[in-house]
């Protein structure tokens, strides 16, 4: 058959690609895998058919190291094209691997393979963020660092606590990676074109042979459903946009010198000799946005379409999955290299700490615990006495007893009014649960560290069970699971 010319440009040529580039090895693995299930049915128990059979899964799983199929004009997908590469060396055995088996089924279980794939690969490099945010913190437990609220200077916390804060995120992330992942790991092989086959197949075997959970337990739904690729949509948008906060802020901390990258991660300007442009970090935060791009081309795609085995999320949204899988891959590369080639300047972060009025809070919670001041009068003490500091140029940290006691309040020691005004005081007084104090976030991050172990192990799993299965279907086939 000849296609027409812009059916083949726009969508038989470009499909046949990304299957030849990205899933040819999947497809080559679930074709073996039926093949195996076949074979042990009673209608090819028979010796000439099991020598066929054994000729054929060998040829099979020989085209994982042979060069890929050229697409012929009158070949629609990359199926069809490994079907005849077969057939011109074995002839009619080939058909073994057709009974029971349709392209719905079989593409469907080649995306999803592609798909777990990509998630592991992304849990892997969730797994090396964290651990990099886990050892920069440790490195900052005492580290001050000014924390803002709506866009203005909060309050006094450390560099480790605000680490921690964005690992516990990556954490949850990790959780719905491995949610994601189980939810996924259910084979829609055996459900052909949507009602199954009248061929008595195994689909339990053929699933535990790719290293599925099970089968996908109805076979419309094997075919018809998609919310597999939302859970990985999803959980690379919630990555994205819980990361591209944390860029946005070492983005602000590079441009007041707070933090800063090694020259390898910054560009220089081509007119102003001064300029160190922390350009890598622009790149990551721009690539965290096409993550959240790519991901709504797969939601419309799924928009208000019927319920069945259709296009609109099987080939047609492939490109758009793996769009946002390098995109994503992109962003967490470079980041990791901003954390691992870049550091916090303790001392620019220090004198910024002495130059702000963010622990106001301290001193009055001393005036309300200490000398027995109902809260809202020692709030307003302090705002008085802070009004008055901003007007003059003056540094709270500055303050003496006189000054609070011309405020409103109680005349206090020199030493409680400086201890109250201490950026790093402020932090060690936060010693409880969750808190900043260095105490605390030591014993936060050894637990953070024995999390991060747990769920390496349990992702380790998973890519073993799978490499398992993948090993057996690559081999003699002799191997059972």
């Amino acid at each position: 058959m000849s296609w027409h010319p812009a059916y083949r440009k726009q969508v038989l040529e470009p499909d046949f690609q990304h299957a030849a580039t990205h899933l040819s090895h999947h497809f080559i693995d679930a074709m073996t895998a039926h093949l195996d299930t076949v074979m042990r049915l009673p209608a090819y128990a028979g010796e000439a058919d099991q020598a066929a059979g054994a000729k054929v899964r060998a040829a099979l799983v020989a085209l994982h190291d042979a060069p890929r199929p050229e697409q012929a004009d009158d070949v629609p997908d990359y199926y069809f094209a490994l079907q005849r590469k077969l057939e011109a060396a074995l002839g009619e055995a080939v058909g073994l691997v057709r009974v029971g088996l349709s392209r719905n089924d079989l593409d469907m279980t080649v995306y999803k393979m592609h798909g777990r794939a990509s998630l592991l690969d992304t849990g892997e490099r969730l797994l090396e963020l964290r651990r990099l945010l886990i050892e920069k913190a440790n490195a900052h437990v005492a580290t001050v660092l000014i924390a803002q609220t709506h866009h203005q200077p909060g309050q006094p916390t450390t560099v480790a606590h605000y680490l921690g804060a964005v690992e516990d995120q990556l954490s949850r992330d990790s959780q719905r990676l491995e949610q994601a992942y189980t939810r996924m790991n259910t084979s829609p092989l055996g459900a052909a074109a949507l009602a199954g086959s009248s061929h008595p197949l195994d689909r339990e075997f053929t699933a535990a042979r790719l290293g599925f959970d099970a089968p996908v337990g109805n076979t419309y739904d094997a075919v018809a459903s998609a919310d597999w690729q939302f859970d990985i949509v999803s959980l690379a948008q919630s990555v994205a946009l819980g990361l591209g906060r944390f860029v946005n802020d070492l983005l602000s901390w590079a441009a007041s010198g707070w933090y800063r990258l090694e020259d390898s991660l910054v560009q220089g300007s081509s007119i102003m000799p001064q300029k160190r442009n922390p350009v890598s970090l622009e790149h990551a935060r721009t690539r965290f946005s096409r993550v959240l791009g790519a991901a709504g081309m797969v939601s419309y795609s799924h928009h208000n379409i019927p319920f069945t085995d259709l296009n609109d999320f099987g080939p047609d949204i492939q490109g758009a999955l793996g769009l946002q899988h390098r995109q994503l891959v992109g962003a967490l590369t470079l980041l990791d290299a901003c954390l691992q080639h870049g550091d916090f300047d303790e001392r620019k972060l220090a004198e910024a700490a002495a130059r702000t009025d963010t622990t106001a809070t301290e001193l009055a919670d001393v005036l309300a615990r200490d000398h027995g001041l109902a809260f809202p009068h020692a709030h307003h003490v302090v705002a008085t006495l802070v009004q008055r500091f901003n007007s003059e140029g003056r540094l709270l940290t500055s303050a003496a007893p006189a000054d609070v006691e011309a405020a409103g309040g109680p005349l206090l020691s020199p030493e409680a009014l400086t201890a109250a005004l201490d950026p790093s005081g402020f932090v060690r007084r936060r010693n409880g649960l969750g808190m900043p104090a260095p105490e605390v976030m030591t014993i936060r991050l050894a637990r953070a560290t024995e999390r991060l172990a747990a769920d390496r192990q349990a992702l380790r799993d998973r890519s073993e069970a799978l490499a398992r299965a993948t090993a057996g279907l690559r081999g003699t086939g002799k191997e059972q699971v």
